[in-house]
């Protein structure tokens, strides 16, 4: 770890603090911000703040192992990059700097339907350390079209996320006047000055656009007909039908991302998927939704072993990895906390979060003498 980095930004939330310095208020607010009231935000940190670990300090002492093994491949750390949607807009080439530094420390990184990289950079960057999450297109051919470019990349793992059937309430983004994709206005023009290192480095990277989705965005004449294609096109609504035709469309790995209760998670053990991430989108999505740290384990005594399960939300320290792997997770997934690192400190950001990352999981693994993450479950209060 770099000890420049360590003094500037000692946590994620130094992080935080730094990216809302340096990036303009609207790209903040896309980050930071939750749906409608924000309830799901805070009911996501109390539920994890509420998970205690019980130390066993007179048993024997083994320095932590962090490795894990997640569909047949070995990993350094049991966490990875969750999928982040717009990345560009917070930071240019956002998506390729997280690719490059998941390959290096050896994690998982889930590049989006809408980031602004496409499926073929994202592979050339991460290497077999790339994985897909796809908002299931409407229109057949180009689903089709989609994952015959990952399997011509070598991409092994499919991540659906069934959590989107609508777009969410930001109120945030509203009052930002963010919209997707971005539209220039006098006031983002406004904000966008009197951040210059972000606006220089946006000028020379020009303004994100949705690479993956290139292809397909035929006879787009304005930003406006840009975003009449993602928003009937692109989107289709997950249900069990649209999930079984997946399956059989694709032979690798089938990883369902949404999963908030056991009935869901037991239609997905019956299709046949591969694994689930139990997640409510960060809180971005239904305000009302139950945090995951408060549903995972029923979901984990209800499937068994059949499934890999995984989580995410509300991740911002080594300590909330630690709960979750406690509860059971088999890994766990950070979004914002990787955007926050790219926002503060450009390329080495996305190495310096996951050195953050791990460092405090490894403290807290030492700390309770737990030798392995998937050992973690047993140091549960």
């Amino acid at each position: 770890m770099v000890q420049a980095l360590i003094r500037k930004s000692a946590c994620v939330a130094d992080l935080k603090k730094r990216a809302k310095r340096r990036i303009p208020k609207f790209a903040f607010d896309y980050i930071e911000g939750g749906c409608n009231s924000e309830l799901a935000l805070s009911n996501n940190r109390t539920a994890l703040d509420d998970i205690f670990l019980r130390p066993e300090y007179l048993q024997k002492y083994q320095t932590p192992e962090l490795g894990t093994t997640l569909f047949g491949k070995q990993y350094a750390s049991p966490f990875g990059i969750a999928p982040l949607g717009l990345s560009g807009l917070v930071w240019p080439d956002a998506s390729a700097m997280h690719a490059r530094a998941a390959l290096k420390a050896n994690i998982p990184f889930v590049l989006s339907t809408v980031s602004t990289i496409s499926i073929e950079d994202a592979a050339k960057n991460a290497e077999d350390n790339f994985w897909f999450q796809l908002y299931p297109p409407a229109d057949e051919e180009i689903l089709d079209d989609m994952l015959k470019r990952l399997l011509d990349v070598g991409c092994q793992n499919l991540v659906v996320t069934v959590d989107v059937p609508t777009p969410s309430r930001r109120i945030s983004a509203i009052k930002s006047g963010l919209a997707v994709p971005p539209k220039i206005t006098v006031k983002s023009v406004f904000e966008s000055t009197i951040r210059p290192f972000w606006s220089l480095a946006t000028v020379r990277a020009g303004l994100p656009q949705f690479a993956t989705l290139r292809p397909y965005i035929k006879d787009a004449k304005n930003i406006e007909d840009i975003a009449t294609f993602i928003r009937v096109t692109l989107r289709d609504v997950v249900d069990e039908s649209s999930l079984r035709n997946l399956r059989d469309k694709w032979q690798g790995n089938l990883i369902v991302k949404g999963i908030s209760h056991v009935d869901d998670a037991l239609t997905v053990k019956e299709i046949g998927a591969d694994g689930i991430i139990v997640s409510n989108h960060g809180g971005r999505q239904l305000d009302a939704s139950l945090p995951p740290a408060e549903t995972l384990e029923e979901i984990i005594d209800a499937v068994g072993a059949d499934l890999t399960v995984m989580a995410d939300s509300g991740v911002e320290t080594g300590v909330d990895i630690a709960r979750y792997l406690a509860l059971g997770a088999e890994a766990v997934f950070a979004g914002r906390a990787f955007l926050y690192g790219v926002a503060a400190h450009g390329e080495q950001g996305a190495e310096h979060t996951i050195d953050l990352l791990r460092d405090e999981l490894e403290q807290v693994m030492s700390q309770v003498h737990c030798a392995k993450p998937e050992l973690m479950h047993q140091y549960l209060e």
